[in-house]
């Protein structure tokens, strides 16, 4: 196994683990996975995360109306090894949830992740999402 294939089985590990936590909706495994000092990132909503208190609200908030994960399947998930220390993991996803209101939400897009090496483990340092919902008045 050469070094980028050992760096790319980590990465993957720990995405596993991020989604272990999503699919256990427990935002503190979640955010355990969040380099606190220099996460930033962007949402599908085209809001941006500057710190992570801003994403730790945006988690916390929205594991606490989630009743259950109903289905969340991840495809096309790619790991690109930039060095010893870094790595990009681009995914699209598929999830069905039921919200403790009773409604059922219906997600679909896709997602970019930056791992940094930290001790060692990884940590996230930045994530962007996309949402592949209809787009009527899209000019591109």
């Amino acid at each position: 196994m050469t070094d980028n294939d050992s760096i790319k089985a980590e990465v993957l590990r720990a995405f596993e683990g991020l989604v272990d936590a999503s699919k256990a909706l427990d935002p503190g495994r979640y955010l355990d996975y969040i380099d606190q000092e220099k996460f930033t990132g962007l949402g599908a909503d085209g809001k941006v995360w500057h710190a992570f208190e801003d994403l730790e609200k945006l988690i916390s908030a929205g594991f606490q109306m989630v009743q259950k994960i109903v289905s969340l399947e991840f495809s096309n998930v790619k790991v690109t090894v930039i060095d010893a220390s870094t790595a990009i993991l681009v995914n699209e996803y598929r999830q069905t949830i039921l919200l403790k209101n009773a409604g059922t939400v219906q997600q679909a897009g896709g997602g970019t992740q930056v791992w940094s090496r930290s001790g060692n483990g990884w940590k996230l340092v930045s994530i962007s999402a996309s949402d592949a919902g209809p787009r009527a008045e899209a000019v591109f």
